[in-house]
């Protein structure tokens, strides 16, 4: 078997046009995961009774298992819950019509908020409690206080931490192939699989992936530098909680 450097060009641009469907799987599964893990982390800061107990087994079982099993129990699942309950209410409407983009969303989406949740619980442990009495202090609400002061140290704090996993997450998105969503994997591997040049096939997967996550660390990074400075802040203030002079 000879490697066909004509194919792997032309299939090169195949995989390039699945990058819009997986950049939009990834925003908006952190555009879901972001809000959900914030509100888990604070959930889990704060030992809400049941609460906090029904989120450790929900991020048990989200970091537990592989995300190949949660994709097959959402694409798989989800269909025959709705088809139950679309029977009992006897009404006309087609399960299977559903894009499985959105089943990716929601896998990915989930999935996403139990590793953001992490660090969203970092982030938030390490702004002082001090300053959410200073900011009530001067007159904010909670609300306020949380959007103007905690969360702005606390993604200082975590950026970096975001950054990779979305990267880490961009990659995973590669298994929504098996939800028959035409994202960069599953366009390359159609026309490679049609005349068996499977080398070639993944070869171009592994160019595309790397020139994409190359492209965005590179954004990342300078979104990192315009949050350090609420990082250094929210260092100083802690240290002057603590006693500490610097």
């Amino acid at each position: 078997m000879n490697f066909d450097l004509n194919f792997a060009i032309q299939n090169l641009w195949m995989a390039f046009s699945g990058i819009p469907t997986t950049l939009l799987i990834t925003f908006v599964a952190a555009v879901i995961g972001i809000p959900l893990a914030f509100f888990i982390a604070l959930a889990r800061i704060r030992k809400v009774p049941l609460l906090d107990q029904f989120l450790t087994l929900y991020l048990s079982f989200m970091r537990g298992t592989p995300t190949i099993v949660q994709i097959y129990l959402v694409y798989n699942g989800i269909p025959i819950i709705i088809k139950m309950i679309v029977q009992a209410l006897n009404l006309d409407f087609d399960v299977y019509s559903i894009p499985p983009i959105l089943y990716a969303f929601i896998v990915y989406g989930l999935n996403s908020s139990a590793t953001y949740s992490e660090m969203w619980k970092a982030g938030l442990s390490a702004v002082g409690r001090g300053q959410m009495e200073a900011a009530q202090t001067s007159g904010l609400t909670n609300f306020q206080a949380y959007v103007h002061v905690i969360i702005p140290q606390a993604v200082g704090v975590c950026a970096p931490s975001f950054c990779s996993s979305t990267l880490n997450m961009l990659k995973n998105t590669s298994l929504v192939f098996l939800m028959t969503v035409q994202d960069i994997t599953a366009r390359a591997k159609i026309a490679a699989g049609q005349q068996y040049k499977y080398v070639e096939g993944y070869l171009d997967i592994l160019i595309t992936y790397i020139i994409v996550c190359t492209i965005l660390e590179l954004l990342f990074k300078l979104w990192e530098k315009r949050t350090t400075r609420y990082k250094t802040e929210s260092q100083k203030v802690t240290a002057k909680e603590s006693g500490v002079t610097a």
